[in-house]
């Protein structure tokens, strides 16, 4: 589960997704294809909000996307 609240987190996430991008890594918020900025934002504005990190890999375990998936409580 991650929370963010704003300030230096804040600046020290957008700049490591932004090296994520980078590498030609896919970025995706709740399913959506999503920029490093759109992401940030969302997290740190949604503090009450849960969100998990999901790493994917293709079939030779290269890593191509990382998911931000909201936690929803039943």
């Amino acid at each position: 589960m991650m929370e963010f609240t704003n300030g230096p987190e804040k600046q020290r996430l957008l700049i490591e997704l932004e090296n994520i991008r980078n590498r030609g890594i896919m970025i995706f918020l709740d399913g959506v294809p999503s920029t490093p900025l759109t992401v940030t934002d969302i997290l740190c504005v949604n503090e009450n909000n849960n969100f998990m990190r999901d790493y994917v890999t293709d079939e030779e375990g290269v890593w191509r996307e990382l998911r931000f998936d909201r936690i929803r409580s039943l």
